[in-house]
């Protein structure tokens, strides 16, 4: 497939990498010459230094000879006038990264889609989804829903005092737990690790399980017994994303938004109902002192500079905070600052765009697919076509790829447990855990 991508920044390198693991012909175009050899130089593309929004770039681009154009500048207007050109040359997909939410809910009548962008992301909402997962289950490294919610993929480490220790999944206390939840990956050492029955759970394992969000809920109550539910949650910073998180949670728990700049902070005074908006500079102690925090808060810190929002997390640590959660734009940051445990959580709002864009590549019968942050592997949410060898097979009878594992099945919006002798039906919708080297495999069993 050939595809154009549109921004040279973190967002557009991420992209670049993945589909050129994936041999992709990538072209990439960008305005800034520096950006454009940075990527060049480790990345396997062609590039053109222009305005994404400019015909005549375009054009050399190539884009009317390519499969699909994915716009992923800092610009909302050049990445929406970038797709409706592609639309207009004939490109057959066409994706927008929209931050604005005005460009997406401002008027039923300038429907983005309808206008011809095929997939509208703001990574800035699925950012603050994840998060919001997070603070909903603190035990989790990792959580996040699929099937419209009705199923939670959720990971989590294995501590010293885990009931889980040392042990099989048979010989766990709650085999009522362990049998309602399907342990998909765990990441040992940095190597990935397919599950079986005999397997063994060590210490310092990152497990990862997919259920109903009610059974991962009690799963980790019990496996995270020394995790408590919060009873605040201390946003810093009032920008898009601190004002959507602060949306998802202000009816769930008591909810406190930082914000020094005093006409933001009377925006997100006006959009909020009952979280409690003070214009302060979060990085201040008095502010922290302030905003009441204590050993059973989360500290989510989600303004604009990495360092301040590390640092941030420092301090309120240092006050006795419970959690604390980052935001860090900066990819190559992600590593060193989870390696030394300088905060709870990291996320990444080019992590979700990335997701997001997968999810679009995968052929039509694919509906999703997720990154996992800490494992190399994806989730695909593949639907069994009529013509599909697995059309009529148990699950026990299917030759899956070593590296692959089918998690969960949906029938008529029925989540059905993943047991060797599930029956499988033309149109289940059947989420598989897989290595990134065995998705055609996988969709050469099932579509």
């Amino acid at each position: 497939m050939r595809i154009v991508i549109i921004g040279a920044g973190n967002a557009g390198r991420q992209l670049a990498k993945r589909l050129c693991e994936e041999r992709h012909s990538v072209v990439m175009l960008d305005s800034d010459a520096e950006a454009l050899a940075q990527a060049e130089a480790g990345l396997d593309i062609l590039t053109v230094c222009g305005q994404g929004s400019s015909p005549a770039a375009l054009e050399e681009a190539g884009v009317d000879k390519s499969d699909l154009l994915i716009a992923v500048t800092d610009n909302d207007e050049v990445n929406i006038l970038a797709c409706l050109f592609a639309n207009s040359a004939g490109v057959k997909g066409k994706i927008a990264r929209v931050t604005n939410p005005r460009y997406i809910h401002g008027s039923p009548r300038y429907d983005l889609q309808e206008m011809g962008i095929d997939l509208v992301i703001n990574q800035k909402q699925e950012c603050a989804r994840e998060v919001f997962n997070m603070l909903q289950m603190p035990g989790a490294l990792e959580a996040f829903d699929l099937f419209a919610g009705k199923v939670m993929v959720a990971g989590f480490s294995i501590n010293a005092v885990s009931p889980l220790l040392d042990r099989t999944p048979a010989e766990c206390d709650r085999l009522d737990l362990i049998q309602s939840v399907r342990v998909i990956a765990i990441s040992r050492d940095n190597e990935l690790v397919v599950p079986h029955g005999n397997t063994v759970f060590k210490q310092s394992d990152l497990v990862y399980l997919v259920g109903q969000r009610s059974d991962i809920a009690a799963f980790f109550d019990w496996v995270c017994p020394d995790i408590k539910p919060f009873e605040k949650v201390i946003i810093a910073g009032g920008g898009d994303l601190g004002l959507m998180l602060a949306k998802f949670i202000e009816n769930e728990v008591e909810c406190v938004l930082l914000e020094r700049d005093e006409e933001r902070a009377r925006l997100c005074s006006a959009e909020l109902n009952k979280t409690l908006i003070l214009r302060a500079d979060s990085l201040t102690e008095s502010a922290l002192e302030e905003s009441g925090l204590h050993d059973r808060t989360a500290f989510v810190a989600l303004t604009g500079d990495d360092e301040s929002n590390i640092m941030n997390c420092l301090m309120a640590q240092k006050k006795g905070t419970a959690f604390t959660v980052t935001q860090i734009t900066r990819t190559d940051f992600i590593p060193v600052v989870e390696q030394l445990y300088l905060v709870n959580r990291v996320v990444s709002p080019y992590i979700s765009t990335t997701n997001a864009i997968l999810h679009y590549l995968r052929s039509k019968k694919v509906r999703a697919a997720s990154l996992l942050h800490n494992l190399p592997g994806e989730l695909l949410d593949v639907i069994i076509a009529a013509s599909s060898w697995a059309d009529g097979r148990r699950i026990h009878e299917i030759k899956m790829p070593s590296t692959a594992i089918i998690a969960t099945v949906m029938r008529n919006d029925e989540v059905m447990t993943a047991t060797g002798d599930l029956l499988l039906e033309a149109n289940d919708r059947v989420l598989i855990f897989c290595h990134p080297d065995a998705i055609k495999k996988i969709q050469a069993i099932f579509l």
